[in-house]
């Protein structure tokens, strides 16, 4: 039997050009294999990995431990580095409020962070912590210092005190107070704040608009109140002032 010399050719040109395709496949893919070394090793390199961690506003956090525990550490491949995990870690820390992880490309790492700060002693049914103005806790002691002022609240469970009306209202007075008065106390009598402010007692009613209530305790003390007042400023716009009553004189 004769095989046509026509189709001969054709399936010798067809298995060449078959040939030649994956010769081609091959080649292509040896050079993107290549090219992705050649990437990988350039990312993995000394001139892509950290050189200087700059960072601002850290006093009090644990912003450093942490970064050197999420790799932000000279050395490290700036490929590697995963800014919003690392944010997300700083912000675990009670200290931190708000971190920013910036990657300056090819070798530098910018953290900045706003920290809490402490406004007030508050005492809690879990006991006495200094709290930032948002109610979070950042440290513990048995007992307040002289340094704060302080929040009185036993009934409330420290895991509320960040979403309690109560604490929060006290402690935004109390830290509005404390640039004049260091001294304030705040605590609940009767369901209502009252405070005790450079010797006064302060009725301040419901826990809302605490900053104006500051505000209007602050001036009538400027005025002048004669000691022993009781002063109310549940409406911070209509202050009242109960003067003293005085005491009788005893019988000889």
């Amino acid at each position: 039997m004769t095989v046509d010399p026509r189709l001969v050719e054709r399936r010798k040109a067809v298995a060449e050009g078959r040939a030649k395709n994956n010769l081609r496949r091959t080649l292509i893919a040896t050079v993107l294999f290549a090219l992705a070394g050649s990437v990988a090793w350039m990312a993995l390199s000394p001139w892509f990995s950290v050189s200087r961690v700059r960072t601002a506003g850290v006093v009090s956090s644990d912003a450093n431990r942490i970064m050197a525990a999420e790799g932000v550490v000279a050395g490290t491949p700036m490929i590697l580095i995963r800014a919003g995990q690392v944010v997300d870690a700083l912000e675990e820390d009670p200290w931190v409020a708000q971190a920013q992880v910036h990657l300056a490309w090819p070798d530098e790492v910018v953290v900045r962070v706003i920290e809490r700060v402490p406004v007030a002693w508050v005492r809690t049914a879990d006991g006495w912590f200094r709290r930032a103005i948002d109610g979070v806790a950042l440290s513990a002691s048995p007992f307040p210092d002289e340094t704060l002022p302080v929040v009185d609240v036993p009934d409330v469970a420290g895991s509320d005190a960040e979403e309690s009306e109560v604490v929060l209202a006290a402690i935004e007075f109390a830290a509005a107070m404390a640039h004049t008065n260091p001294d304030t106390s705040v605590r609940v009598v009767g369901g209502e704040l009252w405070a005790l402010v450079a010797g006064f007692d302060v009725r301040l009613g419901r826990p809302e608009q605490m900053l104006a209530k500051a505000r209007s305790l602050g001036a009538l003390l400027e005025m002048g109140v004669a000691p022993g007042s009781v002063i109310t400023v549940i409406a911070p716009s209509h202050p009242a002032v109960r003067a003293p009553v005085d005491q009788p004189e005893p019988e000889e």
